[in-house]
């Protein structure tokens, strides 16, 4: 069998195939020296990681390769959910149910609205949410021409 190994710094991969003895004689030069340099890592040597990110426990190992974070828990960043009833399609649907859209009302109105309750959402995010109010079947909406949608409810 052929010895043979292979590193690409950039991408952070370090291939090393052959006899046993020689992987792993191999591996305990290496691998001391690849950790303290921090290869692989787009992080400065011996910096934490973010706060916003945490240790993701799912990684596989394969016998053959050997990355540079071999033993250390991949980083998976957390995403941040709305919590209930703080979304903007949420907020819009208190605004029907206290009557504003009995009459049809464009995003800059509905922007207004909002900020009326204390709520901050730029238009894009409450064109968004419409969308999504429409297609559920929460709002109505309807178009003059080529302006913006106009959002409203007449069905109670």
């Amino acid at each position: 069998m052929t010895n043979r190994v292979h590193i690409d710094a950039p991408a952070g991969v370090v291939e090393i195939e052959g006899e046993k003895d020689f992987v792993e004689g191999l591996l305990a030069k290496l691998f001391p020296l690849l950790e303290e340099a921090g290869f692989g890592s787009k992080r400065p040597r011996g910096a934490a990681p973010p706060s916003d990110e945490e240790p993701d426990d799912t990684g596989e190992e394969d016998g053959d390769e050997v990355g540079a974070g071999a033993g250390k828990p991949k980083i998976k960043r957390k995403r941040g959910v709305t919590p209930k009833g703080h979304s903007c399609a949420d907020r819009m649907m208190t605004l029907k149910e206290e009557g504003f859209f009995k009459t049809q009302r464009g995003t800059g109105d509905i922007v207004g609205g909002l900020a009326s309750k204390g709520f901050t959402h730029k238009s894009n995010q409450v064109a968004a949410a419409g969308e999504s109010l429409f297609k559920r079947g929460m709002l109505q909406r309807t178009k003059d021409g080529n302006g913006p949608f106009k959002y409203f409810w007449d069905r109670d």
